[in-house]
């Protein structure tokens, strides 16, 4: 590194330091490398950058610094963020790397290490625009490109607050992974945990899972499994959310085939957060495990802060049951929809089990089911038809109904007889004739 008076060197100086020191890793040979996960591209694009410009390089004098490379990288990196400028690509990568090291996660700076780190921050954000000054021949996209529009501040505790404006997770709780970015998802239609109703079992399970890894257990992975309708995507969901301290991440199939490793390596960086990672509507079938047992219970281990959790319609491989916490939900019938309703029954004010009014509300759903008002028998639909108890003037109706001579009973051979269709349309013929052959070892 060449020593200069001259203002732009001294900048650029303490600029190569500072990208040493917030993007670069030792490799074990001798060489520095982008940090994984944490900088990106943006990283080596800055790396390769202040190395087409040293000062009083050898093969480009300290007059000189317009180089062909340069202005070529430059027109690379504005058709590759049209919509930014180098000064905030920088100020998003920042905030990363300064995060996962425990810096400005909460806009503060009150140690010496941190205000060493904003300090190198604010030196590496200052190069831009020395270099745009350096370099006057610039067509002006490029110079645009350079300077940015945001002026940052040298001062720590300021650039921290600052830095902090850029954190992809600020204002939500609840994003979608996709292409290697975080983007933010609104759950309006989400119930509240105390609006889930029968499945006491289940719910406990749920409930004991999400409030361990609030409270910094460390994680094992969910693995849930029910016919459709039975609540595992809003349960799971509605749990992260009555946790303040998590931040739900939902991806694809895709992700967690070939995109893990990526994901983890993104979410490791925040260590300042507690990310519950939730893949829902999985086939088992279509999904390439390696990454999944490579990272969970192989070669490595997902850090602390970070959960995964993952839904599907069809039973998982026993290769992946063995590295989690499966819960799976028994099938829908008539005793489970009355428990559903004795529980929706006490959350709106009944303090005594009415069994008559149980299974006259229970009855009523299933002659709804059975007019086509609901294309499937599962607590999905239950709940929607127990929305219309809500209104205490048609509770009362009910049960003044409850007290009459003949009460109904919900037909146990209605659910039995939907939940067969459902099997084998799902898992073909063979599984429901291996249903039949367990039950008859049963009556042995």
């Amino acid at each position: 590194m060449a020593s200069s008076a001259t203002g732009y060197d001294r900048i650029w100086e303490a600029a190569a330091s500072a990208c040493r020191t917030l993007f670069l890793e030792g490799t074990g040979t001798g060489t520095l490398t982008p940090v994984a996960g944490g900088a990106g591209d943006v990283a080596e694009e800055c790396t390769a950058l202040l190395t087409l410009t040293e000062p009083g390089h050898p093969a480009r004098p300290a007059a000189d610094l317009c180089t062909a490379d340069a202005e070529s990288l430059l027109n690379t990196m504005l058709r590759k963020y049209p919509e930014s400028s180098l000064p905030e690509l920088l100020a998003a990568r920042l905030f990363e790397a300064l995060a996962s090291r425990g810096c400005v996660a909460g806009g503060a700076a009150d140690d010496d290490e941190s205000r060493f780190l904003l300090q190198e921050a604010a030196a590496l954000l200052r190069f831009p625009a020395a270099l745009a000054d350096r370099m006057p021949d610039l067509r002006p996209a490029l110079t645009a490109f350079l300077r940015g529009k945001a002026a940052f501040s040298g001062d720590p505790a300021t650039l921290a607050a600052e830095l902090a404006a850029r954190d992809p997770f600020a204002g939500g709780r609840a994003f979608h992974y996709h292409n290697g970015r975080f983007y933010p998802i609104e759950l309006d239609t989400i119930r509240p945990v105390d609006q889930f109703y029968g499945f006491t079992g289940m719910r406990k399970l749920f409930q004991t899972h999400f409030r361990d890894f609030a409270r910094g257990k460390p994680p094992v992975p969910l693995l849930i499994y029910s016919l459709p309708g039975h609540g595992k995507t809003q349960l799971t969901i509605a749990h992260v959310l009555a946790h303040d301290n998590l931040t739900l991440i939902t991806a694809d199939e895709e992700v967690l085939s070939h995109q893990l490793p990526d994901l983890i390596a993104a979410l490791k960086q925040r260590p300042d957060r507690r990310f519950a990672v939730f893949f829902d509507d999985l086939e088992p079938d279509r999904v390439d495990w390696y990454d999944f047992r490579t990272q969970v219970g192989g070669a490595f281990t997902p850090p602390d802060h970070i959960l995964l959790a993952l839904a599907s319609n069809y039973e998982f491989p026993p290769s992946i049951l063995s590295r989690g916490c499966s819960i799976h939900f028994p099938t829908f019938d008539d005793v489970r929809c009355q428990e559903m309703v004795e529980d929706f029954l006490f959350s709106v004010g009944f303090r005594h089990t009415n069994r008559n009014l149980v299974s006259l509300i229970a009855t009523g759903y299933t002659e709804d089911f059975g007019q086509k008002c609901f294309s499937e028998l599962s607590p999905r639909t239950l709940v929607r038809y127990l929305g219309k108890y809500n209104n205490p003037v048609r509770r009362r109706d009910a049960v003044r109904i409850a007290c009459g001579q003949v009460i109904p009973r919900p037909d146990s051979q209605l659910f039995y007889e939907f939940n067969i269709r459902l099997m084998r349309r799902l898992y073909g013929n063979e599984y429901i004739e291996e249903l039949r052959r367990d039950r008859l070892r049963e009556l042995e």
